[in-house]
């Protein structure tokens, strides 16, 4: 079992590499086509797409098997990357970003599935710990790859220098992952299993609670790159160092986190996660400087709340869910492109009434303020 779960930290890992090396750049590079301030469009069209396919990516996964819809999800995405690294067809790209985004979405989600087979309750924290820890390893990896290496490179090799590490992760999978069981899959209906999930107060919560945390993301993947390329003229070296340092919360405070909440429970840390990730965002807003160290500090003090959120998050939620419950799974990762839907939107408007760009990072500090009070809506007993 522990060498199944060590496959699957692998191929966590090493899939986070390529869909980190794009994610930052991803923006700036459609924006190049369609202008800045309707980006938010294609991520909208992303996360319809990401949405529907997680609404069928249950039935579809007890037909073939976790496995084999690795596998097919795997591939595509890999298309993806590759037709991005080489078309100059501005429906193409907005076509391929929508495939890849939704690819992506069930590659999270059939990872958090085979992770699950061999999850117990009683270590739920530091399983998760550990494989949000090497995941978010990858990120950093990828943005220290920007401060030193590939900040130079044009967005079309990043692309296929990400088409070759998915290549690589396929074969991991391929290789690793064949012997892994199938649990005995419930059967519900798609409408009832939705009914089912919304139903139970604790899973309702560890959803709106991933959902402010995916919202928060997104102004965050979508609109700070921008900001500082554009707005604040940082060139993408400089950008890769702020990310690398922004990103290393992730790394060393969710697995002590983890197992820390498998002795405590999750509520004063998701509390103390969205005070701090409400008040450093909030901060942005009045910093309108280039200094790399001060936008660096910053970063990172939101994700040290956005660490402490994901962590905590992911480990109340799994904690009241077994193995089967795959559709409940799919519900839970739909927090994402649910929210790159909405988010999107909000900043369409927010961007029609504000006098500059920068407002965003006050709207959405004082949005995940929130959180704050939906947290600690958790009461002992669930826990």
């Amino acid at each position: 079992m522990k060498h199944d779960r060590k496959i699957i930290y692998l191929a966590g890992f090493l899939f986070s590499i390529p869909v980190a090396l794009v994610s930052y750049i991803n923006s700036s590079f459609i924006s190049s086509f369609i202008g800045e301030r309707t980006v938010g469009i294609v991520y909208i069209l992303g996360s319809i797409g990401s949405v529907l396919s997680l609404l069928f990516a249950p039935d579809i996964l007890k037909k073939v098997g976790a496995y084999k819809f690795l596998l097919s999800v795997i591939l595509l995405d890999s298309f993806s990357f590759f037709i991005l690294a080489s078309t100059k067809s501005v429906w193409t790209i907005v076509a391929m970003f929508v495939l890849g985004f939704s690819m992506n979405t069930l590659i999270i989600f059939s990872l958090d599935e085979l992770l699950k087979i061999f999850s117990k309750n009683s270590v739920t924290g530091k399983i998760r710990g550990i494989y949000l820890m090497l995941c978010n390893f990858a990120w950093i990896l990828a943005q220290l790859a920007y401060g030193t290496v590939l900040g130079g490179f044009s967005f079309r090799t990043i692309y296929l220098l990400g088409f070759f590490v998915m290549l690589f992760f396929l074969g991991i999978s391929f290789l690793g992952l064949k012997r892994i069981p199938e649990p005995k899959y419930d059967r519900v209906n798609s409408l009832n299993y939705m009914g089912k999930f919304f139903k139970n107060k604790n899973l309702l919560r560890a959803y709106g609670i991933n959902f402010l945390l995916q919202f928060f993301y997104c102004w965050m993947i979508i609109y700070t790159p921008i900001y500082l390329y554009a707005h604040l003229d940082f060139d993408w070296k400089e950008i890769g160092i702020i990310f690398t340092i922004m990103l290393l919360p992730f790394v060393f405070i969710q697995l002590p986190l983890g197992e820390y909440s498998d002795k405590i429970g999750e509520r004063k840390m998701l509390v103390l996660g969205f005070l701090i990730a409400s008040l450093a965002t909030i901060s942005l807003f009045f910093i309108k400087i280039h200094a790399v160290w001060i936008w660096a500090l910053l970063l990172f003090s939101t994700r040290i709340g956005a660490a402490i959120i994901e962590v905590m998050s992911d480990v109340h939620f799994f904690r009241h869910i077994n193995k089967e419950n795959d559709e409940f799974i799919s519900i839970y990762r739909n927090a994402t492109p649910v929210s790159y839907i909405l988010a999107p939107i909000v900043a369409f408007i927010v961007f029609y009434f504000v006098p500059s760009f920068n407002f965003i990072f006050l709207l959405l500090g004082t949005f995940m303020l929130y959180g704050a009070y939906l947290a600690s809506t958790i009461k002992n007993g669930e826990i």
